[in-house]
């Protein structure tokens, strides 16, 4: 090889090696592991050669020659120790109901270092707006809570997954921790979609002081309607004698569809067929005849509750019973902790009434688990701590507890009030809402215009109202099946 030839392959190969290291320069890469290797290998290459009168001839040659390989392999690539996973979950508490939510996942958070939650609380109204927006946009959170009757929606969306699997999967769960009648919301087609966060049933509220004052015997567990009736009217009271009423027997929560469901499956009847297919038969049901004409007599025949201060506000905006006003009030939970610290009240409580049969039923919400999340397993192990009897200790000091064991251990289930509520779960019916996806759009608008109607109206005709409630139903009902 001439010497000219030999220094144009040494430049080329020099800037070669300067143009592979500018690159490396630009790109940072992981550290090879370099391994050499001898091998041998027959060539054929063309050399030039002198011969005779020193005439250059190129001439093919065979060789073998050695070849050092150096080959170069990358480690494995390897998880971040430090990563994180960021868990979105949402919720439509705000305020002091917040606090559970951040003590739980603070806990949770010191126990799982590897996943971070992060708490999205939208107040209000726009809330399930809110996340219908984002489920459609497939951003939803990765956890979502939502409230019963809301249950049927978002899962005929595809909004959850299914938790069989996860139940019984590498983080299982016992089911069989919670208390009766609060895993069924969570349930939609024979799957169970959510798991639950808090939860109320029915009861009547009663102050001590007023029956002590007209010397009243408390309600017992196990009274009638009848009974609630004798009672209303010995509490009822016109206290100065100017011919109205100072003092009412029962505060009721009004056009209250929702609630108005005990009164129905207590007088033997429900709103809707098994199959969810059918309104008209049950809407306007003998039973459910009674159950309304029961409740609009309250009002207007026996005139043992106060009107409504507004029918447009929730439970008719009532505050006779907070303002000692009124010796009983049917509703759920809520306002207990209101009650046990107002000086007007000393409070007492026990289950609704029973007419034809003993019935309450259960106002509850829990978390799903999005169906478009990323995150499943984290999002799993979160849901199964906050559901659990980790996230019950916490929730025990602000609502009841879902876990059987933490409501015993810390004395629910033998206390003279709170006891009352977890023995009501042992009569719970089902809601309609678990019969029809649809029953927010076609019955419940049709019952709220019998309840107002026979509540301002006292002529008003039970039956007839009833039927053409549960024709108008099942007409929408029908349009969109």
């Amino acid at each position: 090889m001439s010497s000219r030839t030999r220094m144009t392959l040494v430049c080329t190969i020099a800037l070669l090696l300067v143009a592979l290291l500018i690159g490396c320069a630009q790109r940072p890469l992981p550290t090879p592991v370099a391994e050499k290797e001898i091998i041998k290998e027959t060539v054929v290459v063309k050399e030039t050669v002198v011969v005779k009168e020193a005439v250059e001839v190129p001439q093919e040659v065979t060789r073998v020659v050695e070849k050092v390989v150096t080959s170069t392999s990358l480690p494995a690539p390897t998880r971040d120790p430090t990563a994180k996973t960021i868990l979105r979950v949402g919720t439509g508490d705000s305020g002091e109901g917040l606090s559970p939510h951040q003590q739980i996942i603070a806990q949770f958070e010191d126990q799982n270092p590897d996943i971070l939650v992060q708490l999205e609380a939208v107040a209000g109204r726009d809330y399930y707006a809110r996340l219908l927006t984002q489920i459609a946009a497939n951003d939803a959170p990765d956890l979502m809570q939502v409230g019963d009757d809301a249950v049927p929606m978002f899962v005929e969306k595809g909004a959850f997954v299914p938790l069989d699997e996860f139940i019984d999967g590498d983080y299982p769960l016992d089911l069989g921790i919670y208390l009766p009648g609060v895993l069924e919301p969570g349930q939609w087609d024979g799957k169970q979609y959510l798991l639950p966060k808090d939860f109320s049933p029915l009861a009547v509220y009663y102050n001590k002081k007023i029956f002590d004052q007209y010397g009243v015997s408390y309600p017992q567990d196990g009274w009638t309607w009848d009974d609630l009736l004798s009672t209303a009217q010995a509490l009822t009271q016109d206290t100065d004698g100017d011919g109205k009423t100072d003092l009412w027997g029962i505060q009721l929560p009004a056009a209250w569809t929702t609630g108005f469901e005990y009164w129905v499956a207590a007088a033997g009847g429900q709103l809707i067929s098994d199959d969810g297919a059918q309104f008209v038969g049950y809407m306007d049901s003998p039973e459910t005849q009674r159950a309304v004409q029961f409740y609009a007599d309250l009002y207007n025949k026996y005139k043992v509750a106060p009107p409504p201060a507004d029918l447009n506000l929730f439970g008719g905006g009532n505050s006779e019973f907070d303002n000692g006003k009124a010796a009983m009030r049917i509703f759920g939970r809520w306002p207990q902790s209101g009650y046990l610290s107002n000086p007007e009240i000393d409070l007492g409580v026990v289950g609704p009434p029973q007419d034809a049969r003993r019935a309450n039923v259960l106002f509850w919400g829990g978390f799903g688990i999005f169906g478009g999340s990323k995150n499943k397993e984290a999002a799993w192990r979160f849901l199964r701590y906050y559901t659990g009897p980790q996230g019950a200790e916490v929730w025990k000091s602000w609502a009841l507890p879902t876990v059987k064991e933490v409501a015993e251990s810390a004395g629910l289930t033998k206390d003279p009030i709170e006891g009352v509520w977890l023995r009501e779960l042992n009569y719970l019916v089902p809601r309609a809402y678990v019969y029809t996806p649809y029953w927010g759009q076609t019955a419940d608008p049709a019952l709220r215009t019998v309840l107002e109607t026979v509540i301002i109206d006292p002529d008003a005709n039970v039956p007839k109202l009833l039927a053409e409630a549960a024709a108008q139903a099942q007409s929408a009902l029908d349009s969109l099946r």
